[in-house]
């Protein structure tokens, strides 16, 4: 069952600008890296209601990196260094099209491996 609703949790920001998601979620989404996804990030508890869009790729090790410039906005909006704080992260599938891909490029494969067959027949008879 691929990511294809909201999910949403809380997670530390570490070094680097960094998250983890939670291992229940990467498990039961099947999340694999390099998965493109959409990510929203708001600081917990703030005063400021204010959320960040952007795009990231899942690392190896279940992280996302923030971008700089989403960083900097949310410190100028805090007004302080944001390493170690808690943030509200919600991420969702990239693109709405995303469905239709897998199936394209399964078909695509399917129809080279039959003109490849043909081809080897049409070898193999002459």
């Amino acid at each position: 069952m691929p990511l294809t609703e909201l999910a949403s949790f809380k997670a530390k920001l570490e070094n680097r600008n960094r998250t983890q998601i939670p291992n229940l979620l990467r498990w039961r989404y099947k999340m694999e890296q390099g998965e493109l996804l959409k990510a929203n990030v708001r600081v917990f508890d703030s005063e400021n209601y204010e959320e960040e869009t952007f795009l990231a790729k899942m690392t190896s090790d279940g992280r996302l990196t923030i971008p700089k410039l989403t960083m900097e906005i949310l410190k100028k909006r805090e007004g302080k260094n944001l390493t170690g704080t808690i943030l509200e992260v919600t991420i969702s599938p990239a693109g709405g099209s995303n469905d239709a891909l897998p199936a394209e490029s399964a078909e695509t494969k399917m129809l080279g491996k039959i003109k490849d067959i043909r081809k080897n027949l049409g070898n193999a008879t002459s």
